[in-house]
């Protein structure tokens, strides 16, 4: 798993396929502890559902929650996030 900031997030998983995500875009608070919430959210959703995609997708949700905040992000912000990810999708 990658972050490419501005531009978001991108793994290979073990089979070697490429997945991909965005990013909501808001003004950054505090990027302190966003890497660490992104592999806590991946590991989380990983296994939750055992799909990459989910699995990245909040992984996405959680490192931009906490950037977003002012410390780490809380659940709440972390469903608004994960919300709106979901609509850039379709």
């Amino acid at each position: 798993m990658i972050s490419l900031g501005s531009d978001g997030a991108m793994l290979i998983d073990a089979d070697g396929k490429l997945h991909k995500t965005g990013i909501v875009k808001e003004k950054i608070i505090n990027t302190v502890g966003s890497g660490d919430s992104m592999v806590a959210g991946f590991i989380a959703g990983y296994i939750r559902t055992g799909s990459y995609d989910e699995a990245l997708m909040l992984g996405t949700a959680c490192g931009n929650a906490t950037a977003f905040s002012p410390g780490l992000a809380k659940m709440d912000k972390i469903v608004e996030m994960l919300a709106k990810l979901r609509n850039m999708k379709g």
